[in-house]
């Protein structure tokens, strides 16, 4: 678990551990992503659906290729009984819950339980107590990472069809920074006002997360006033605040031909991932989660 200090208590000492984790995070994130066609399939979504009857089959083939892996080094296959930590939860589920999940909050989902996951690995190999351990992290890192590329790839298609002409992409660098400190301040006073609610709701560690967020967002802001402040009335809408957040800055970087604009707008797009994978890692990833430690 994570405490307020942002340290993970949880060590993976052997080949044996990290295999059995690795494994399971894949079973796990399978029958996630067919808990997701199911749902896309009884909204009428066949193009959703196929995808992540696909996705599954992907992580399915990537269990088993571990299990193999396993096998070859250490004459078994990964034994999860042995391991003392839970795996991650499927995804959000008071988000999960709303009566209909659109393409993009159903995408939206799936990319953040895979930078979870990065973020799991990233750690563990950061803290990894020998080279193999640190091997193998970093190999899962990075195929954790490319999943979640791929999913943001389709997350912003889906983000475009929801919203195809409402946003103006910023003509320089000085218009989108000028923007950013904006988002920013509105962001800050909605994420305040979540943290708030939160702990007068006595969920004093997830109210935590969003005062940190929120104080972050506050000083990227520059003393911006927020024009206006979202109510939030749940984690699921703090985290998509930073989800909307990224794909306008993704959304600026597909679309400019200026290099300057682009590369500012990746690299804002970068700092919010960053934010997602604290904010929402630590509030719904049992592995990376904020717990009583």
């Amino acid at each position: 678990m994570m405490g307020d200090t942002g340290h993970v208590n949880v060590r993976v000492r052997s080949a044996d551990d990290l295999l059995a984790v690795a494994e399971a995070l894949e079973r796990e994130a399978a029958a996630r992503y067919r808990s997701l066609s199911a749902r896309m399939a009884r909204q009428g979504d066949m193009e959703m659906t196929a995808l992540f009857d696909s996705l599954a089959g992907m992580e399915d083939r990537h269990a088993s290729q571990i299990g193999d892996r396993s096998l070859e080094l250490l004459g078994h296959r990964p034994d999860i009984a042995h391991v003392k930590w839970e795996t991650p939860p499927g995804y959000d589920q008071d988000e999960a819950r709303g009566a209909e999940l659109g393409a993009y909050e159903a995408l939206a989902f799936a990319v953040r339980n895979e930078e979870r996951a990065f973020a799991f690995y990233s750690y563990l190999s950061a803290e990894a107590e020998s080279d193999e351990i640190r091997a193998m992290a970093e190999n899962f890192a990075l195929e954790e990472l490319q999943h979640a590329a791929l999913l943001r790839q389709y997350r912003r298609r889906a983000f475009h069809k929801k919203r195809p002409a409402t946003f103006e992409i910023p003509t320089n660098v000085d218009e989108l920074r000028a923007l950013a400190r904006l988002w920013d301040a509105e962001a800050a006073a909605a994420h305040a006002g979540l943290a708030h609610a939160l702990r007068a709701n006595g969920e004093d560690a997830d109210a935590a997360i969003f005062q940190r967020l929120s104080e972050d967002e506050l000083r990227c802001s520059a003393g911006v006033q927020a024009d206006s402040a979202s109510v939030l009335r749940s984690v699921a809408d703090g985290l998509r605040i930073l989800e909307e957040c990224f794909d306008r800055y993704a959304s600026i970087a597909e679309k400019s031909d200026d290099e300057a604009l682009v590369a500012e707008a990746q690299n804002r797009a970068s700092n919010i991932v960053t934010r997602l994978a604290t904010a929402g890692g630590a509030r719904s990833n049992t592995l990376l989660g904020m717990g009583a430690a």
